[in-house]
């Protein structure tokens, strides 16, 4: 007898895990660019005789970090689409029809995702009201957000999971027959 399981994969995603994701992202995302910025510094220090500005380009580390975070959400979504933060609350990104998302449709939700955040995130908080829980920026891509830990069983040693299959077929077959 096999067990049934309850599917949650497919399912829209909600709000809040939608911004724990996006936290874990930009989290990832600001620690990476700068280790990687510290590791270019090191190199040309180390490399050439040049000397690196020690006051702070704002508007230049305002694009470096644009450029970043745009490649880590395209390739991160184009690949596997999920991005890591995405990938450690069981998220994913999905054409609307369910399909696997497309670097297109990547490439688009990412260029257009700072609109979701203009007036004050009226475009995230349209996720409240959508009945498929959409972002401005998903509406625009035609993709949504939905629920994936995957289909695959979960795998328990031998004798574990037959003391548990034993107990559901227990559950099922109802009392125990009346003794002797």
């Amino acid at each position: 007898m096999t067990a049934r399981r309850g599917r949650v994969s497919g399912h829209y995603a909600g709000v809040v895990t939608r911004a724990v994701a996006l936290l874990l992202d930009w989290f990832i995302l600001t620690t990476l660019l700068g280790i990687l910025a510290g590791i270019v510094a090191a190199v040309v220090v180390f490399l050439t005789p040049w000397e690196l500005p020690t006051t702070k380009k704002g508007v230049a580390w305002l694009l470096v970090l644009a450029g970043w975070g745009f490649l880590y959400f395209w390739v991160s979504l184009s690949v596997a689409g999920k991005t890591p933060g995405m990938a450690l609350v069981g998220l994913k990104v999905v054409e609307r029809d369910g399909s696997p998302l497309q670097p297109r449709a990547a490439f688009v939700r990412v260029l257009v995702m700072p609109l979701s955040f203009l007036l004050l995130g009226s475009g995230l908080l349209w996720a409240l009201i959508d009945a498929e829980r959409r972002t401005f920026h998903d509406i625009i891509a035609g993709t949504v957000v939905v629920y994936d830990w995957g289909d695959r069983p979960a795998e328990m040693p031998a004798p574990l999971t037959r003391w548990l299959q034993g107990r559901q077929a227990d559950a099922f077959e109802g009392p125990p027959p009346p003794g002797p």
